[in-house]
């Protein structure tokens, strides 16, 4: 009898433990999202948990000084938290590799998400037109985030 009291108390402490193991936190994620921008441009945002860099094109000689200078912006950790969950849900990594244009005037926007150890990078030919909606959204809250209001700058023609 002894042995059997034995060894159910055994086989519950285990099956406790085990459970504890299961119920901890999951590691931290740690999230960068890189954004280049193509065809006049040739500029890029590296954003990370609680900051965003620009950096410039190497050639950029723009009429306007914020689009040629490298600038770094502190963000609110949690915010930022929620931009990379939002992007996530909305269903970043099920997007195809690449969307392509079938024009000859295009400008390439290149998008690369990492957390952790996955990355995963979506190729627009052609942002404006044929692009997934949810791409057009991160360049443009990438954008945003900065706040130097970079946005695109259009060639006539």
């Amino acid at each position: 009898m002894l042995c059997i009291c034995l060894a159910v108390a055994l086989y519950c402490s285990k099956k406790r433990d085990g459970h504890r193991q299961s119920s901890k936190p999951s590691e931290p994620k740690n999230y960068k999202l890189v954004v280049d921008r193509g065809a006049f441009h040739y500029d890029k945002f590296v954003l990370t948990s609680n900051k965003i860099e620009y950096y410039p094109g190497h050639d950029n000689q723009f009429e306007y000084e914020k689009y040629n200078t490298h600038s770094e912006t502190i963000l609110d950790s949690t915010m930022i938290k929620s931009f990379f969950q939002e992007i996530e849900e909305k269903g970043f990594w099920k997007l195809r590799d690449r969307y392509e244009a079938y024009a000859s005037c295009s400008s390439e926007l290149k998008i690369t998400l990492t957390v952790n150890e996955k990355t995963k990078t979506v190729i627009c030919d052609d942002y404006s037109t044929y692009c997934h909606d949810l791409i057009k959204y991160i360049d443009k809250k990438v954008v945003e985030l900065e706040g130097n209001n970079l946005k695109r700058i259009y060639l006539p023609g």
